[in-house]
Parts: structure tokens; sequence; C-alpha cells
């Protein structure tokens, strides 16, 4: 076959740096306390590889920090591709391929299969399949069937020639969603994992998003019923949360602060332990909020009464709760997600914001319009 017989490129090692930026700064933060996720996906992984795993979350919740620390230290009989798709362009055919694959320095297909096999667990991820220049030129060429070919005996050679289980990791799946190449690529996608798994047990599949809009839409794919698993990965509870400021020498009082404002979303917790004020930073955060729903609210209100009164009797149901239940997404509903302020659970059917922060902003808008 011309693609088994071209030469080949080998790919970039992707080192894993567990550090957050905010202003100009560096915060090496210890990767904390996920162990009940870890232990699911190493049940995963530790088992005949069945079905697609799909990893979901509010944002920001930590799902790429678990993904890089349990790449990092898989056994070394694992070899992860991982393809992301946040911040690409993909409009048709030869976009993707460009994501799927990346090209380096070439080397013979032996030698490829070889360097895949001896790499250490230190380095043990590939942004992408590696791939030859001539093999991405035929691609072009060719349909994505013939693509996802390729990719399915790259992988019976990698497990038979070499003992090694492949572990495909696609993160922001969404971006492709309604891209239409004859069909929509992303069913040709859900097919090709399918096979991957269910069919041929060749590679572990987990696909990673934020948009919750997109996972309620694949929880509700007839194609894909009884070919999917779904794991949450959510914001720090409260006593994880205890244990992490503890590990960041929070005070008592900074610890009850940091919990009261932003809950257990990482993201703030890490602008609060950079923060020399963390009072001030705190309201900060809750003034710049605030404003941001202050305006997707009211400029809604001005826009489109009918769907601000549809959206108002959704925001009033967190006046004094944390969630609430539904059982579609109903389009006053799915404005609310689409602007980031409400987070939709589908495997539990239920809504919530997106964080403490945003919990605590949409309940200021809701007092001040009610006292108008």
């Amino acid at each position: 076959m011309y693609w088994q017989s071209s030469i080949i490129c080998y790919i970039f090692s992707f080192t894993i740096v567990q550090q957050l930026y905010y202003r100009g700064e560096m915060k090496r933060i210890k990767f904390h306390d996920r162990e009940e996720e870890i232990e699911e996906i190493m049940n995963i992984l530790n088992a005949e590889p069945t079905l697609i795993t799909f990893i979901y979350g509010p944002i920001n919740s930590g799902k790429n920090e678990l993904i890089n620390h349990l790449t990092k230290e898989l056994p070394n009989e694992y070899i992860v591709f991982y393809v992301n798709f946040r911040g690409k362009f993909i409009s048709d055919y030869s976009d993707f391929i460009r994501v799927l694959f990346r090209v380096e320095q070439e080397k013979d297909y032996r030698e490829i299969l070889k360097a895949i096999s001896e790499i250490s667990a230190e380095a043990q991820r590939f942004n992408g399949t590696p791939v030859a220049k001539g093999v991405v030129d035929a691609v072009f060429k060719k349909s994505y069937d013939d693509v996802f070919e390729f990719m399915e005996n790259y992988f019976i050679k990698l497990k038979i020639a070499k003992n090694k289980i492949p572990v495909l990791i696609i993160d922001e799946l969404q971006v492709i969603k309604d891209i239409k190449i004859n069909e929509l690529l992303i069913y040709k996608l859900f097919n090709f994992f399918i096979r991957l798994t269910k069919e041929t047990h060749l590679a572990h599949v987990f696909a990673v998003s934020s948009d919750s809009l997109f996972i309620e839409r694949v929880y509700s794919e007839a194609m894909l019923q009884g070919r999917c698993r779904y794991l949450l990965v959510d914001d720090f509870s409260m006593e994880m949360t205890m244990n992490f400021l503890d590990e960041q020498g929070f005070s008592e009082e900074d610890k009850e602060l940091a919990w009261k404002h932003v809950g257990g979303k990482l993201v703030y917790l890490i602008k609060l332990i950079n923060a020399e004020n963390r009072k001030r930073k705190a309201e900060e955060l809750f003034k710049i909020r605030k404003g941001q729903v202050e305006e997707v609210v009211y400029s809604l209100e001005e826009k489109d009464k009918k769907m601000f009164d549809a959206v108002l009797k959704i925001l009033l149901e967190f006046e004094e709760k944390e969630s609430t239940k539904y059982k579609y997404l109903r389009e006053e509903i799915t404005f609310l997600v689409g602007k980031n302020i409400i987070f939709a659970d589908p495997a539990n059917k239920e809504l919530r914001t997106q964080s403490k922060l945003d919990l605590l902003a949409l309940q200021a808008v809701i007092g001040e319009m009610k006292r108008r």
C-alpha cells in the first residue's frame, strides 16, 4: 500500500508543563486531587477498548490539566496521539488533514515505529499522527474514508508489531461539528471512533469538550447510543478546594473568602493565589463578571423582549438555588449556555451556572432587576 511504503516523518514530542500565566507572571501549580477521575480513566485504559469516552464539564474545570497529568503518568505500553482543534480554522477537508497529521523530518517507516515503541514515559505523547509529507500529499487527493483507513492500519501496525496500545485524544471536537464535506464530517469521525473501539478494539478514544451544547447533541445522537460513555470533570468540591488552598498556604480567613466568592473554579483560585490583596481581587472578579452578565441580559431585553422574558424565567430559578432540572434544551436555555453563563449537564439533565462567581453575579443582576 502506498501509504505504508511511504517515508514516515517523526513528529516532535510534547512536553507537558503544568504552569498557569496571569498578568505576565508564572505560578507553578502542583496537580491536585483528581483521584476519582484518574481511577475511572485508568479502569477504562486497563480494559479492552469498547466505548468512546466523552470527557466534559464546565469551562476551565481542569479537563486539560487532567489529561496532561494522566498522559505524563501512563505506563510505557500506552502511546497517546493528541489532536487539538482549538483555535484552528477548519473549513474544508485539507484543513482537517493538516490538523490531523503533523510532518517534520523524514525517517524510514520502520524507524518511526521503532522510535514510537522505544519512547520514554516522560515523552510518550504526540500532537497528531506521525506521517510523511508524501502521505499527506496523497491524502489531499483522496477522501476522508481513506484517511481513516490509513490511521486504522497505522494503529494496527503499532499495536501488533510493537505491542503498544494507542490512545487517541481529540480536544475541542465541537469545532468541526458543522463542517460538511459531501456530508457532515463529524458523523464520519464518529463512525471511525466506533470502528476503533467497539468493532476492532484497536484503540482507546477520548473526546474532550467544554461545549455543553455539543455534548447534549452527542448525548442525543442515535448512532452513539450504547457506543459511548460520559465522564464529568467538574470544578473542585469544597473539600478539594480547602485542601488545595492549604497547599498554597492560605489562612482560614482567606480560604473562606475564596470559597465564598469563586468556589472551586481553578482559574479564579489561581488569580487569588497570585493577588497581593485577595479580598480586593475577589471583589474585582465579581464586578467584572456581574458587568458581563448585565451586558448579556439587558442587551437581550432591548433586542428581543419575548426571548428576554423566557430567559428571565430561567434565571429566576437560580435566585435561591444553585441548580435546576431540564427536560430538553429550549431556545432560552441554549441562549444562556451559548453565552457561557449556564452549564447544561446532559447526563444528569441538570442546569447550573458555570461557576460560583457566575451564580453570585447572576443573583445580583436578578436582585437589581426585581428592584426596578
